[in-house]
């Protein structure tokens, strides 16, 4: 056990070391310092030896925006089944072999081994190796709060120049080519949500699944289900050893007799089970948290064949220490670090408040009671531990707890790993044998029941709540009081010391969403690429202006806020980059209200805003909310453009508001072009702002001179695209802004402008995130990070 610690140990103390050298290097000296005292001396040299390993098979990740719109000659081999977009065009994942590029004819090496999503009209077959023209798709990484890593590398397929089959394992592509056939079949005869959880319990496959199936699942505690992981390995081999394990008992007495001389029952049965779990490891993909729990559900089983058992923490580490051996890089993966901790948890418990031996009744009822209220206490105590385990994680990273957890766990959790799990891996069996699916019409209802059992412990009022974000470091501090609480030998009084700063840092984190911050008012301009989207906070209160394409941004930094519903949405116009994302928004989040400037033509229909109430804007209206006054300036029903092009009349259309609060004042202008400008200059000191919002990205034709002068911003904001083709801002409009202090979202990530009564503060995410240190003073800006909240 402390060998892989100190291994595993070492490989986190290689990653600790990009963000805090200096730090790491005390933390290694201070813990062989520990052990060569304590007489642990082989294990110091092994931390070194998890240390090299990890340098050793580092890869540097590929910055996107270095390889923006490149052709590419790209040798790679197609992984999976093209996915097919709502845009009508397909998604291959594939490898990438080697690549070269068009222009220069030079390899380019950073790409060697990456992934790579290969947008194509198309579908591309699985598990064959393709020569193809491809075009690197622009940076489409987002440094918001709130966003889950970087952007994926893509690219747009231009022309296939050949293909072959791959040589390899003819089981592997046997099983990867029935794999796929088997989703195909899933998603053409069921309907889509089942669809999709029948292909996520079986092959891993999740990228058909809804959002709103996602999120409810998420609400109620059970995304751990969507994952092949500890759940489904362990409740399945639970099923099938009990399953053999009556079978064997059940055998003539003679025959019984003569195996249990070389084995016992559950030895036997042990052995029969072991093809299932491999079984089932192979047609999930082989993912990393069912690569995990398959070596440990097997660990368990060979302890039962040897006659040891018990060694629950030794299975987990060795179950680590193989997974990082393999790729030292999925000790970051979230999913790694959540079943671990998950597993972690429920054996700490499990083995605390586990039942005793020998208080087990005598009577044949009395036991039956008695196991069956065992089995309900434990179910209840390992859901209750996973989700005290992970909580901390889970809070940092999605902002939400879920309160419906444990019952939800209690019911949906054995009835989806005891029964839906083994038919829907016996009907997956047969069909890779015969291409026949037995019990279609039983499993249909059995996921469509599990699935309305999920959608309604989610729709209980206050299912969940929402947290809002916190420190790096209560996270570091209760997981480190945890790990100091587990180590024998350290002394009583600081194991309980370490176990009551847990408690009480755990408690923080759940009171979070009780905490009422400071109501200064703070307006975000996130960066969402080539678009729009802001949001401002005032005493309590969201309005946000724009959504971008996607609306992705705008949900993920509200999340991090902990807020679930939208006071008013504001859609300025109808350009994509800037509403492009209101269904997915008003899909996730509570919309108020929406104002627009009347123009618009909503594609759900009235149907798809019907709790909503929208108010359609002109020159001249006020509204007032408190601490906040917005004022419409722009557009009003006797405004017409005289250009022929309908964007650029779209554009002169844009709704530009003035937002003021105690003491600055903010103006929007979204996409407003020079007609706009000049209609609005006369309206002399109404324009009168401290901060501008660029408008038109920063365009040739926006913010000319006349209106620039007649706002006389001290700050202006351009939101724009990294490497966009449209190459804005334009030279001409920041010629313009000479004298005002710029930001600029392609640069300096999310922009969050703060009123306070000494002025106006700002600050960018580029500020805030983690970045690789080259010295002490970037070394000293991590560790800060550590304890700062955006």
């Amino acid at each position: 056990m402390h060998i892989f610690i100190s291994f595993l140990s070492g490989i986190v103390l290689f990653y600790t070391s990009h963000l805090f050298p200096v730090l790491t290097g005390i933390v290694f000296l201070l813990s062989a310092l520990f052990l060569l005292f304590r007489k642990r001396y082989i294990l110091v040299p092994i931390i070194i030896i998890g240390f090299l390993y990890a340098f050793f098979r580092y890869d540097p990740p590929v910055e996107p925006s270095s390889l923006s719109s490149r052709e590419v000659i790209v040798d790679c081999v197609v992984k999976s089944s093209p996915s097919e977009l709502s845009s009508g065009r397909f998604v291959n994942e594939s490898d990438i072999l080697s690549a070269v590029d068009v222009s220069t004819g030079e390899t380019i090496d950073p790409l060697r081994g990456k992934e790579m999503n290969l947008i194509s009209d198309y579908g591309l077959k699985p598990d064959l190796r393709y020569e193809i023209l491809a075009k690197i798709g622009n940076d489409r990484e987002r440094h918001n709060p709130g966003m889950m890593g970087g952007g994926r590398l893509y690219a747009y397929l231009e022309d296939v120049r050949g293909a072959e089959e791959i040589k390899g394992n003819p089981l592997n592509k046997w099983f990867q080519q029935n794999r796929d056939k088997l989703n195909q079949y899933l998603k053409t005869h069921f309907d889509s949500d089942s669809a999709a959880l029948l292909s996520a319990i079986t092959t891993g496959e999740r990228s058909v699944m809804s959002e709103d199936l996602k999120d409810a699942f998420s609400t109620t505690g059970l995304a751990h289900l969507l994952s092949i992981s500890g759940t489904h390995f362990g409740l399945f081999s639970m099923l099938i050893f009990g399953i053999f394990r009556i079978v064997i008992g059940s055998v003539p007495y003679r025959f019984l007799q003569r195996l249990t001389i070389y084995l016992t029952p559950s030895q036997a049965s042990a052995i029969v089970s072991l093809p299932f779990m491999f079984f089932y490891l192979i047609i999930s993909g082989a993912s990393i948290p069912a690569l995990r729990s398959f070596i440990m559900i097997n660990i368990f089983l060979l302890g039962l064949l040897i006659g040891r058992k018990g060694f629950w923490l030794n299975s987990l580490l060795f179950a680590a220490f193989l997974i990082c051996l393999w790729e030292p890089s999925a000790i970051l993966n979230i999913s790694f670090q959540l079943s671990f901790l998950a597993v972690l948890f429920i054996g700490l418990c499990i083995k605390e408040g586990g039942p005793q031996k020998g208080s087990e009744p005598s009577g044949c009822w009395q036991r039956s009671i008695h196991r069956v209220a065992g089995m309900f206490k434990n179910t209840l105590l390992m859901s209750l531990s996973a989700s005290l385990g992970t909580t901390p994680l889970v809070a940092y990273y999605f902002h939400y707890f879920s309160i419906i957890s444990p019952a939800a766990n209690i019911f949906i959790t054995p009835f989806i790993g005891f029964i839906l799990v083994p038919l829907s891996l016996l009907s997956a069996f047969v069909f890779m044998l015969s291409g026949h699916y037995p019990l279609q019409g039983l499993i249909a209802a059995i996921t469509e029941t599990a699935i309305r059992g999920v959608r309604l412990f989610a729709s209980i009022p206050a299912a969940d709540i929402k947290m809002p974000s916190f420190p790096l470091i209560a996270v570091i501090i209760f997981y480190a009081g945890v790990m100091i609480y587990i180590v024998k030998g350290l002394g009583i009084m600081l194991r309980y010391v370490s176990a009551s700063v847990s408690i009480l840092v755990f408690s923080g984190i759940i009171a979070l969403p009780m905490i009422s911050w400071k109501d200064d008012m703070a307006v975000t301009y996130l960066d969402v690429g080539q678009g729009d989207a802001a949001v401002i906070e005032a005493s309590g209160k969201i309005i946000a202006i724009d959504t971008g394409r996607t609306g992705k941004e705008l949900t993920s930094y509200l999340r991090y806020l902990g807020k679930r519903s939208i006071d008013a949405l504001v859609i300025t116009h109808a350009d994509t980059d800037h509403s492009g994302g209101t269904s997915h928004v008003s899909k996730r989040l509570r919309v108020k209200e929406i104002w627009d400037n009347g123009l618009l033509v909503y594609p759900d229909g009235p149907d798809g805003f019907k709790k909503t109430y929208i108010r359609h804007l002109e020159r001249g209206d006020v509204l007032e909310t408190e601490g906040l006054t917005i004022t419409v300036l722009h557009p009003y029903k006797g405004f017409y453009t005289f250009s022929d092009s309908e964007a650029a009349a779209e554009n002169n259309d844009s709704l530009v508001l003035k937002v003021r609060g105690k003491k600055s004042s903010f103006l929007f202008t979204a996409d407003a072009a020079d007609e706009a400008e000049w209609d609005m200059v006369h309206l002399g000191r109404w324009l009168k702002s401290d901060v501008i919002k660029v408008s038109h990205h920063g365009s040739r034709t926006s913010t000319t001179e006349d209106f620039l002068g007649a706002v006389s911003p001290d700050i202006g904001v351009i939101s724009v695209g990294r490497y966009n083709t449209y190459g804005y801002p334009h030279r001409d409009a920041l010629e313009r802004l000479r004298g005002v202090r710029i930001y600029r979202t392609d640069r300096d990530g999310a922009i969050k402008i703060t009123e306070t009564s000494e002025g106006l503060e700002v600050k960018t995410y580029r500020d805030f995130e983690f970045e690789k240190a080259r010295d002490l003073a970037g070394e000293w800006g991590n560790i800060r990070r550590l304890f700062i909240r955006w």
